[in-house]
């Protein structure tokens, strides 16, 4: 039975020393690139408007009601 776990381990280490000789041979990983909005490049959006406001506020207040009709 030692006998069984001392080849085992032997395997193993081989296995191992031979993943990382080909890793080490392998390129490294891609690198992430994250492109970093400036403070200028964040503000291009066009703005919304009242208008845009006032249906939002509507909306949510009609859902509001929906959601109270429903649960009583």
């Amino acid at each position: 039975m030692d006998d069984y776990l001392d080849i085992f381990l032997e395997d193993q280490k081989a296995k191992v020393a031979a993943e990382k000789a080909l890793l080490e041979q392998d390129p490294p990983y891609m690198e992430i690139r994250v492109c970093v909005l400036s403070s200028q490049e964040a503000g291009l959006s066009l703005p919304l408007g009242d208008d845009y406001e006032r249906k939002k506020q509507r909306l949510q207040q009609e859902l509001r009601q929906d959601y109270r009709c429903y649960m009583a």
